[in-house]
C-alpha cells in the first residue's frame, strides 16, 4: 500500500487514522482524501535535504499538480515558495492569503489578465518564456510597478528525460521557454539587460515528469551552467539564481517501489552536480530554486469510490464499474497511467480475483485500471484508488455533466472537508438563457 495506511477491528482501512468506509458515508464518493502529515512531511524531506546540502537554496511547490485555498495554507504554514502557472492559481494563492513575494509566475501564453493582475498584486519571481512575453512586459512592468520586476527566463536544455511524450517538456522542439540553438537564449535575454522596469535574476528550466533516473537532472545542470559561464564570459553578467524546475517520479504501483530516485538522491545528485560544474567553470555557485510537485501531494493523495455495476463476460474480462471515473482521473485515458485499488470495507475476504475498473462515463476509454487483482468486490463496496493526489483534482472535468467530487484533508484521524463536492445546481449556475428562448415559440 501507499502512503500511511492499515486496516482496523473492524477490517476497514484506514488512512492516517481515519476509517474509510465511514468517511465515504459522512462525505459521499467520489472523494478525494489526502492525509495531510504526510503532505507536511514530504515538504519537509525536500526542505530538510536542501538546507542541509546547499544552504542557499528555496523549495517551491508545483501549484499546477493539486491547488486549492487549504494546501496555500499548509504550503505557507510550512514556509514553501509556491509555482502558479496561470491568472487562476495566482488568484487562488493570493485569495487563500498566501504571500506574494513567495510566488513564482510560470506560463508560455500569459493572457493580458492575468499579467495585470499578477503586476497589480506583487510576484516573487516572473519567468519569461519568450522574447513575445518580453516586448510586452518591459512595457506594462514599467507601467505598473514603481520598482523593478526579478525575473528568471525559461531555458529550454535540449535534453531528453526519457519519459511520456506528453510530459516532456526540455527538447529543443518544446513550445516552452528559449532555446539555446543559434544563440536565442542569449540574444533575448541580452535585450532585458537594457529593460529599466526587469531585474534579470537568473534562469529557470523544466525538462519534464515523472522522471525515473538522475541522469536527465544531471545533464540539464550541465547544460545550463555551461549557458550560465558562456554568458558571463561574453556579457559581463553573473546570473545569482538557477531554478531547475521540478520532474522527480513516483511510484504508483507496489511493484514500481524502489524504480525512482529518492528525495535524498535526487537532492544529492543536483547539488554535487552544481558545486562540480560551478568549479569546473569559476562560477559563483547561484542560489538555487527546485519545484517538485507530483512527488509532494501524490502518496498523500487518493480516491475512494462505491461500487455500483458488476459484469463479467466469462473467460473473457469481469468489470467493476464505479461512481467515478475518467472525470474524476483523467490520467489513464491520456497517458496510459497505472493504478492499484483496495476494496475499504473488507479485506482478504476469499480468494483475489482480476478484474477491470471502469468509470460510469459514456466512453469506452473510461477505465482506471486496465487489469487488477483485488478481493472479490460487491455492489456497494467501497473502493480506494492510491496514489491519485497528483493531477487528478486539478485535472478534474465536467464531461458527461457529472459534478466533480470533493476534497477532504485528514488531520491526526480526522476528517476535514476543503473543497466541497459540486451539486446538480453547480452545473447550471452559469448557465444564461437569452430571453428568445424563454418566451413560447420561435
Amino acid at each position: 500500500m501507499l502512503g500511511n495506511k492499515a486496516f482496523n477491528q473492524k477490517n476497514h482501512l484506514e488512512i492516517a487514522g481515519c476509517d474509510i468506509v465511514q468517511l465515504a458515508e459522512e462525505f459521499g464518493t467520489p472523494l478525494y482524501v489526502y492525509d495531510e502529515a504526510l503532505l507536511r512531511s514530504n515538504m519537509k524531506a525536500y526542505q530538510n535535504q536542501a538546507k542541509k546540502l546547499y544552504p542557499n537554496s528555496t523549495v517551491a511547490y508545483a501549484g499546477k499538480a493539486f491547488l486549492c485555498s487549504a494546501m496555500c495554507r499548509l504550503l505557507d504554514q510550512e514556509s514553501m515558495w509556491l509555482d502558479v502557472v496561470s491568472g487562476g492559481e495566482y488568484y487562488v494563492a493570493r485569495e487563500s492569503g498566501f504571500p506574494t513575494e513567495r510566488l513564482l509566475f510560470h506560463g508560455n501564453n500569459k493572457s493580458p489578465q492575468e499579467r495585470e493582475l499578477v503586476l497589480k498584486n506583487g510576484i516573487g519571481r516572473w519567468i519569461i518564456d519568450s522574447e513575445w512575453e518580453l516586448t510586452l512586459l518591459s512595457k506594462e512592468a514599467k507601467k505598473y510597478l514603481h520598482g523593478k520586476l526579478p525575473v528568471f527566463f525559461r531555458i529550454t536544455p535540449g535534453i531528453d528525460p526519457h519519459t511520456h511524450a506528453y510530459i516532456t517538456t526540455g527538447k529543443v522542439d518544446s513550445k516552452f521557454g528559449l532555446t539555446l540553438v543559434d544563440g536565442i537564449a542569449q540574444r533575448v535575454i541580452r535585450q532585458a539587460l537594457s529593460c529599466e522596469s526587469l531585474e534579470v535574476k537568473g534562469l529557470h528550466c523544466h525538462i519534464g515528469s515523472q522522471i525515473d533516473s538522475l541522469e536527465p537532472f544531471i545533464n540539464t545542470i550541465k547544460a545550463m551552467i555551461r549557458f550560465m559561464a558562456n554568458f558571463k564570459e561574453q556579457n559581463n553578467l553573473v546570473f545569482s539564481e538557477l531554478d531547475l524546475g521540478g520532474g522527480l517520479g513516483v511510484a504508483y504501483l507496489e511493484e514500481q517501489k524502489g524504480n525512482f530516485p529518492s528525495v535524498k538522491e535526487y537532492t544529492e545528485a543536483i547539488v554535487e552536480t552544481i558545486r562540480e560544474e560551478c568549479k569546473r567553470y569559476q562560477y559563483p555557485p547561484p542560489k538555487l530554486f527546485i519545484e517538485p510537485g507530483r512527488s509532494i501531494v501524490n502518496d498523500a493523495g487518493n480516491t475512494v469510490y462505491t461500487v455500483g455495476t458488476i459484469k463479467e463476460i466469462p473467460g473473457i474480462k469481469k468489470y467493476i464499474a464505479v461512481d467515478g471515473g475518467m472525470t474524476d482521473n483523467p490520467r489513464p485515458i491520456l497517458y496510459g497511467a497505472g493504478y492499484q485499488a483496495i476494496v475499504a470495507n473488507r479485506i482478504h475476504q476469499g480468494s483475489p480475483e482480476m478484474v477491470s475498473v471502469v468509470g460510469k462515463c459514456c466512453e469506452s476509454g473510461d477505465v482506471i485500471i486496465q487489469q487488477t487483482e483485488i478481493s472479490p468486490v460487491q455492489t456497494g463496496d467501497i473502493l480506494v484508488v492510491e496514489g491519485t493526489g497528483a493531477y487528478n483534482y486539478s485535472m478534474a472535468s465536467n464531461y458527461n455533466l457529472i459534478p466533480r467530487p470533493g476534497v477532504v484533508f485528514i488531520r491526526n484521524g480526522k476528517p476535514y472537508l476543503v473543497v466541497r463536492p459540486e451539486s446538480w445546481y453547480d452545473l447550471v449556475r452559469r448557465d444564461i438563457l437569452p430571453e428568445y428562448l424563454i418566451e413560447k415559440g420561435e
